[in-house]
């Protein structure tokens, strides 16, 4: 009966599903506006950054995403309701599908810092930190239909005796 139990421990570890670093905060998480402050000491330093998917461009060797930077959560989603600190750049020598990765989706990135690049944005040049892209995340869009108005007749039918509803359908 041990063995058993033993071997059973054995198993269900095997099975466990293993958290990606995506959504593990890392303890040296450094933020996006230190590293623009001093950029020589992070740099080839490993950074999680996320934001909103700007522009995707695919070269013949590699791929970039400029990327509106946001703050995350403590499981690295990007909270799109806050202020931007600025954007950053994230470079892979591997294909990045512009279906995918295309504008206006969240994103989130682990990468290594490696330069400050130069790109226009509308007519204002910038100084953009550029990341070599080690792992990446898309977030799912939310469904705008599962934001619908709440409704008291069918979202809380049961808040009390004697809530019988009227017997109505509305959507």
């Amino acid at each position: 009966m041990r063995i058993l139990t033993v071997l059973l421990m054995f198993l269900l570890a095997g099975c466990a599903a293993t958290q990606p670093s995506i959504y593990a905060k890392s303890h040296n998480d450094i933020p996006y506006e230190e590293v623009l402050q001093n950029f020589e000491s992070y740099e080839q330093q490993t950074v999680r950054w996320g934001g909103m998917i700007a522009h995707v461009a695919n070269y013949e060797n590699f791929s970039e995403l400029t990327i509106v930077q946001f703050p995350l959560t403590r499981y690295g989603v990007p909270i799109s309701t806050e202020k931007s600190a600025g954007r950053f750049i994230v470079r892979s020598e591997s294909f990045l599908d512009p279906m995918i990765y295309s504008p206006e989706k969240l994103a989130t990135f682990i990468g290594t810092v490696n330069s400050l690049q130069l790109q226009k944005v509308d007519q204002k040049m910038l100084s953009l930190p550029l990341i070599t892209l080690e792992e990446s995340h898309v977030w799912p869009q939310k469904d705008p239909e599962s934001s619908r108005p709440y409704n008291p007749k069918h979202d809380a039918p049961f808040l009390g005796y004697g809530y019988y509803g009227t017997g109505s359908y509305s959507p």
